[in-house]
């Protein structure tokens, strides 16, 4: 008895071809993937780092008693800095749910942005290149608004995935 070795069938050959494309394109999905997973925890990285940074600039603007620019008023007293004794009045009632007081740094200046529902449009650029916006917001609550303030810094970017934000909060003491 004597078998035919002339070579695979026309069949054989299409099968492996097809296992090889499937395999490729599996490689290159799980490519993809792992770089844009890399790249949206690079972004996230920076924009907790971008929020720990206003955070310390709101905290450093404080214990040197710096300027609040922006026209900002607290029950129609306009609040210069943060040794006004005005500031530390109830802030709620100037931006009361569902309203924020936004702010950004403008150069090394605290500057009241307005009082709104979104981030608003002129939120600080913390890098400069159009990537990342970071506001702060000022908020207390009805019982500790004398002597304490909650401030939330909010760093917000887009990718290829949509919109995200990393948002951290901490408390003000009034000095």
């Amino acid at each position: 008895m004597r078998l035919d070795k002339r070579g695979q069938t026309l069949i054989e050959v299409i099968v492996i071809i097809t296992i090889g494309i499937l395999v490729i394109v599996a490689l290159v999905f799980a490519t993809i993937a792992g770089l844009r997973n890399s790249q949206f925890a690079k972004n996230q990285v920076q924009a907790t780092k971008l929020a720990q940074e206003g955070l310390e600039k709101v905290r450093s603007a404080r214990d040197r008693g710096d300027p609040i620019g922006g026209g900002f008023t607290v029950d129609g007293f306009a609040i210069d800095s943060w040794i006004d004794d005005d500031l530390w009045r109830q802030i709620s009632s100037t931006c009361s749910a569902p309203f924020n007081c936004y702010f950004k740094f403008n150069g090394t200046s605290f500057q009241f942005i307005t009082a709104a529902q979104n981030i608003p449009s002129s939120a600080e650029d913390p890098l400069g290149d159009g990537k990342f916006q970071r506001v702060i917001i000022l908020s207390d609550d009805s019982l500790t608004y004398s002597t304490q303030k909650t401030v939330t810094a909010i760093v917000r970017w887009n990718d290829f995935s949509g919109d995200h934000e990393s948002r951290l909060t901490t408390i003000l003491r009034r000095l």
